[in-house]
This record gives structure tokens, C-alpha cells and sequence, in this order.
């Protein structure tokens, strides 16, 4: 074949992508971070969404879809620019989907940026099985870190919801 078909066709083959948008420029005003717990009996199974707005951060502990703690609190001036900032350092994008093959159980999480509440970014990522699958790529355990320390004693309100829904009350028998 001839060399000036195949010269132009490598000279457009060697052209970046163009690449994908910074989120600092996507005027992104709310920020929300989900966990998917695995299958596991309801006393042990946490699910949460953390939504981070300029003024306000919330977040919503559930147990199969049963809300079992809603906590609001107000962030430190700036915390939104520094995730969306942290967005870009964590090299967060979509990838190829990754279909699951058939594994069981497993947990997930998901990350969603919206403008004016329009979503401008979705990707969600589950792990099974020791396999990765979904549309989420980049760095998204530094962004889990930092949506979570944002919720004053995270910790203590997963372990509030969980006592709130172990608690039984005696049977009393006559």
C-alpha cells in the first residue's frame, strides 16, 4: 500500500483525546458520595449517602432502605472547592463500563457531582469477588476519606444507628 495513505492515517491516530473537563470548571454545587454495604443481616448492614453542598453537609445511614440516621451539619467554609478540587488530584473519570460476571454479594459506591441539580457527573464502581466493576475510575478511596471526615464523629453516628437499630426490648411473659 502506499505510504501517504497510511502516514496521515498514524499522524490522526497520534492525536490526545480530548481530554475530559476539570471539575473546578464544571460549577459543580453539590457533591454526593454513596456506600453500598454487601449482603449482610440487617443488624450489621450500613449503607450511606454523604451530600456535601457549600452550606451544608448531610448524611443519611440506611439499612436495606431503612433510614436509621439523618444527621445535618454545616461544613468548614471552602470544603466544596477542596473536593471538587480533590476530584481533579484523585484523577476521578468515567472508564469503560466493567460488566459484572456473575459475582455475589460484594460492596459498591457511587459519586454523583450536580450543577443547579442536574447531575454533570455519575460513576458508580462495585468490588467482588476481588474484581472491579462499573464506570468509576481514579482515585475514589481519598475522596471517601475526606467526604467522611467532613461528618463530625462519623464513626459515632454509624455506631449510633447501629444501636438505635439493635435495640430490643425485653419480652415480657406472664
Amino acid at each position: 500500500m502506499n505510504a501517504f495513505i497510511f502516514l496521515p492515517m498514524i499522524a490522526l491516530m497520534m492525536i490526545p483525546a480530548a481530554p475530559q473537563k476539570k471539575f473546578k470548571d464544571l460549577g459543580i454545587d453539590e457533591v454526593r458520595y454513596s456506600f453500598h454495604d454487601s449482603s449482610v443481616p440487617p443488624p450489621y448492614h450500613r449503607s450511606y449517602t454523604i451530600t456535601l453542598k457549600a452550606d451544608q453537609i448531610r448524611i443519611v445511614v440506611n439499612s436495606y432502605g431503612d433510614i436509621i440516621a439523618d444527621k445535618q451539619f454545616t461544613p468548614e467554609t471552602g470544603s466544596l472547592s477542596k473536593i471538587t478540587d480533590l476530584l481533579d488530584e484523585s484523577a476521578i473519570k468515567n472508564v469503560k463500563e466493567k460488566e459484572d460476571r456473575g459475582c455475589t454479594g460484594g460492596n459498591g459506591e457511587t459519586l454523583e457531582c450536580l450543577k443547579e441539580g442536574n447531575v454533570v457527573f455519575k460513576g458508580s464502581a462495585w468490588y467482588c469477588g476481588g474484581k472491579t466493576t462499573g464506570n468509576l475510575g481514579g482515585k475514589i478511596s481519598s475522596v471517601k476519606e475526606a467526604m467522611i471526615a467532613l461528618i463530625p464523629e462519623f464513626s459515632k453516628v454509624i455506631d449510633r444507628a447501629e444501636s438505635k437499630f439493635l435495640s430490643v426490648k425485653p419480652i415480657l411473659r406472664a
